[in-house]
């Protein structure tokens, strides 16, 4: 993730059939689900304006994300550009 909500540029990787996320409030939960949420249906759970999820002061943003189907590795990404066009 760049840029994104309250990340700035952050890598998670989840490589197990379940994840559990824990933290205190705030700092970015739900958020994760978000961006997760970004690349399987092409918008935000949250908002429908994709300009609210830039983080503060930034001009766009980056999620990307690798999935396994059916043995084989696909990447999803999205791009808000400065523009506010979406790119996937």
């Amino acid at each position: 993730m760049l840029q994104f909500k309250n990340y700035t540029n952050k890598i998670f990787e989840f490589n197990k059939n379940v994840i559990g996320i824990c933290g205190n409030n705030g700092v970015g939960k739900t958020n994760i689900l978000d961006a997760v949420h970004y690349l399987c249906f092409t918008k935000s759970y949250f908002s429908k304006s994709d300009a609210v999820n830039v983080q503060q002061g930034a001009m766009g943003f980056r999620i990307e994300g690798r999935f396994l189907k059916n043995e084989y590795e696909e990447t999803a990404t999205c791009i808000l550009r400065e523009n506010s066009k979406k790119n996937f």
